[in-house]
């Protein structure tokens, strides 16, 4: 009860959006020290904000309910609290925070780069923060230029141009599973809902370069390394169906080096995904990559209209569990659920120096090994990124694309490239600078040669990746 009247007497005294416990206090107690802030969604939306609630309440069911398997936490009655906030508007973002505060917060969970101009308040209550999809990096407190920078916050990036990639794959294995549905050629195409380099573009970047990397090991034999591959992917083509006896190409419809080309929105709601989903129909897409939220669902509507046959890569969380896998290929993930989880789990450690007999935190006994005021990112935790298992893309064809554990030994021919094109990315290659760039045609126009060919350099680093 203790916990309930703290978040009633936080939305009296802010006349909060959300009473948001109401309705869920008879089935759930909440752990008040921990709580996520939406990202101004509903925390089941099956995306950012639920999978971050999941990570969350997984870590408190491991404290307060021991006798749980960890397989079996949703059986639990323990959660972790959150708040919706009505909408994206500072003032909102920064009442969320403050009820959270008065309701006993300890630790703040931030899902989403929308909380960027506002996480400074956030900072200046809380004790600690994980931010998800962004830096903890360069936050003042308060917001405020003039004040101290924080230094209690956890950020949590994932390089999504690798989930991308083992889409990209996985999409071209498929594809020439189903040659036969596909007579015009087999297709790709990606949108988002606005450019972001570190949150959008990344990810249509990693597709793109998947479907220029797999034509080079199916059809070039320069570079020899890459074309060894040739055969286990036709083998592993032949396990989804074993009529195929050859591989094709596939294509992009969008021309990667056309500086007005269609690549975003220009939103992420719903509704707004129509028209560029049309176009990519028109053009007779295969495959469409939505990186834009909600207009997964504008994109398998128009498929609908039109009576295409394409299909979808969902994106960020398993979206076959929301759309279905008859229309879902896979879905390029941020294991969020599995970062989150981890973050708290090093946060209330004696890594951090935390003293679970008073709650609080002795900074005089913080190790190198505490990840408060850093970055992770999927880097140094490869298992944060992948692909979804589905009926078109099974647990054998996942780990023939990607390893997804953390034994470095099991790395698969993928897994060795998309280390390459990270650096390409984000950090460069030797005297070469990294393609990403604000704008997406600009890194397009930097990482490829023509239309239908990567750089030399890039193809020359994977093929040294590969020996």
């Amino acid at each position: 009860m203790r916990k309930l009247f703290s978040v009633f007497v936080a939305a009296t005294l802010l006349n909060g959006s959300s009473l948001f416990l109401v309705a869920c206090a008879k089935k759930y107690y909440f752990d008040s020290n921990i709580w996520v802030i939406t990202n101004a969604g509903i925390v089941t939306d099956a995306s950012f904000n639920e999978s971050a609630w999941d990570g969350a309440s997984k870590y408190v069911v491991s404290q307060k309910d021991k006798e749980i398997l960890p397989s079996n936490w949703k059986t639990s009655r323990y959660r972790a609290s959150y708040y919706e906030p009505a909408s994206h508007t500072p003032s909102d973002f920064k009442t969320a925070y403050l009820t959270a505060y008065i309701a006993g917060a300890k630790t703040l969970i931030i899902p989403g780069f929308v909380h960027g101009n506002t996480i400074g308040w956030a900072a200046e209550l809380a004790d600690n923060l994980i931010y998800i999809d962004g830096s903890s990096q360069n936050i003042h407190l308060g917001m405020d230029p003039k004040k101290p920078l924080a230094t209690n916050v956890v950020g949590i990036s994932y390089e999504a141009e690798s989930s991308g990639f083992f889409a990209g794959i996985a999409a071209a294995l498929w594809l020439n599973a189903n040659q036969s549905k596909y007579p015009s050629g087999l297709k790709i195409s990606t949108y988002g809902g606005m450019d972001n380099p570190g949150a959008v573009s990344n990810y249509m970047w990693g597709f793109l370069v998947a479907a220029d990397v797999f034509n080079t090991i199916i059809s070039n034999n320069n570079f020899p390394n890459l074309f060894k591959i040739r055969a286990d992917i036709l083998a592993q083509v032949q396990k989804m169906n074993p009529a195929i006896t050859s591989l094709q190409k596939v294509e992009k419809v969008q021309n990667v080096i056309k500086n007005n080309e269609s690549w975003f929105s220009q939103s992420f709601e719903v509704g707004h995904g129509k028209d560029i989903s049309d176009e990519l129909l028109s053009r007779r897409a295969s495959i469409i990559f939505p990186v834009a939220g909600l207009q997964t669902q504008d994109t398998i509507d128009r498929i609908k209209y039109n009576k295409s046959p394409a299909k979808v890569i969902g994106v960020d969380t398993e979206q076959s569990k929301i759309y279905g896998e008859d229309i879902i290929v896979t879905s390029a993930l941020k294991e969020i659920v599995t970062s989150t989880q981890e973050a708290l789990q090093n946060i209330y450690s004696d890594k951090c120096g935390y003293q679970s007999n008073s709650n609080t935190w002795d900074n005089n006994k913080v190790t190198s090994e505490c990840w408060i005021n850093t970055d992770q990112s999927s880097v140094q935790h490869p298992t944060w990124t992948g692909i979804e298992t589905t009926k078109s893309i099974n647990e054998n064809t996942v780990n023939f694309i990607h390893n997804k554990t953390d034994n470095l030994t099991k790395d698969t021919a993928f897994d060795k490239i998309i280390k390459v094109l990270q650096d390409v990315y984000s950090r460069g290659i030797g005297d070469i600078p990294p393609v990403a760039a604000k704008v997406f045609t600009t890194t397009l126009l930097n990482t490829y040669q023509n239309s239908d060919r990567l750089k030399a350099y890039i193809l020359d680093a994977i093929e040294a990746a590969l020996q």
